[in-house]
């Protein structure tokens, strides 16, 4: 008599009502682009203000959701001379973050933070409104410092970013001096390209690969994080002759990978009037051609206020004026042309009368014979 064989044991079966495990259980749920959207727009404020309302909506550029400023999400270039006011902006801009109860990461890669200037800031900013979270030591313990000592410490930080950077409510990352680090290991060089060997080839190609890769996983961390990237940077010298435009101020770091990166770009200087701040490309598009080098977009004038921080300019006590006994002069007689200026050889040579002595000085043998000829 056969025996039946034992079919396959229900227990090891797959049951109709038990969720399946996908093949792979590493990869992560497929999430579509609208629910993205939809939880980045759930975290709050889709910009972080600058404080300066006309800049605010300049950077809006006539978008009516929002309130303007620096767009969470992407990578903001801000460059200019050293002493322009690029801190000051940024300090006004992590002194609103801060007030709202968000997370503030300076990065220095240049010159180190003045932390009164930081407290001062504060300080001006909460007097002049009222917030729930205006508390000044909380608002200060949500700001965190970081100093980067060379190029390859920032590229780990931001390029393969810990899973505690940046810390959870973070709506604002600053790094300020970029040009100081990229120039320390990837310098410019003055020569032409003939006369490079092929270290110094090879390290202005790397200059470029290494900008278009920091800022992409820049924008990375921004759009992964919600918040707004700001970097500043310093200026450099361009010259084109054949422009008949001569020698004009640039952006300290560029490159094509580079523009494309950056969403928004702001010039900030200084002329006699007080400090400027121009917009050059606002929401990924470019204010002013490639070929109109010095240009600086649309302008807004500023005032430094005595905490550190800037404030638009609005009234004519605003502008710097120098008192008039600092560039009075004394007036200098006028100088002639050059078709007044008689000919030696011409009749009114003798401006000053003394033609005729001189010829009966030189007819007599000397001065005393000349004079005792001109009293006969």
């Amino acid at each position: 008599m056969a025996v039946p064989q034992a079919g396959p044991s229900l227990a090891s079966s797959v049951s109709s009502t038990q969720p399946k495990l996908p093949s792979s259980s590493h990869r992560l749920p497929t999430v579509s682009a609208f629910e993205a959207l939809q939880d980045l727009q759930s975290h709050g404020s889709a910009s972080e203000l600058s404080g300066v309302r006309s800049l605010d909506n300049l950077l809006q550029n006539g978008n009516a959701s929002g309130d303007g400023g620096f767009e969470r999400g992407k990578v903001t270039e801000i460059w200019g001379p050293s002493g322009a006011g690029k801190t000051a902006l940024l300090l006004q801009t992590a002194a609103k973050a801060l007030m709202r109860g968000q997370n503030v990461v300076w990065v220095d890669g240049d010159t180190p933070l003045d932390g009164p200037r930081l407290k001062s800031v504060l300080e001006q900013n909460m007097a002049s409104t009222d917030t729930p979270n205006s508390n000044l030591q909380q608002s200060l313990k949500r700001f965190h410092h970081r100093v980067v000592p060379a190029l390859s410490h920032l590229l780990a930080m931001i390029m393969h970013a810990r899973s505690s950077f940046p810390p959870e409510g973070t709506s604002l990352l600053v790094i300020d001096g970029l040009n100081t680090l990229i120039d320390l290991d990837y310098p410019r060089f003055p020569y032409a390209s003939l006369s490079k060997t092929e270290q110094q080839r090879w390290q202005t190609g790397r200059r470029y690969a290494v900008l278009g890769s920091f800022v992409s996983a820049l924008n990375k961390l921004a759009v992964l994080n919600n918040l707004a990237a700001i970097v500043t940077t310093g200026c450099a010298s361009r010259t084109r002759n054949d422009s008949g435009l001569g020698s004009a101020l640039v952006p300290g770091v560029g490159g094509g990978e580079w523009d494309a990166g950056v969403w928004s770009r702001l010039a900030v200087f200084r002329d006699f009037s007080g400090r400027c701040v121009g917009l050059q490309k606002c929401q990924g598009r470019s204010l002013i051609s490639r070929e109109e080098i010095g240009e600086v977009g649309k302008v807004i004038k500023l005032v430094a206020t005595k905490q550190g921080g800037l404030r638009e300019r609005t009234t004519l006590k605003d502008v710097e004026q120098t008192p008039l006994k600092a560039i009075s002069s004394p007036v200098k007689p006028r100088k002639r042309t050059y078709d007044e200026v008689a000919d030696s050889d011409g009749e009114d040579a003798d401006e000053y009368g003394w033609a005729d002595t001189d010829e009966d000085a030189l007819a007599g043998g000397g001065p005393e014979e000349a004079a005792a000829t001109e009293q006969e």
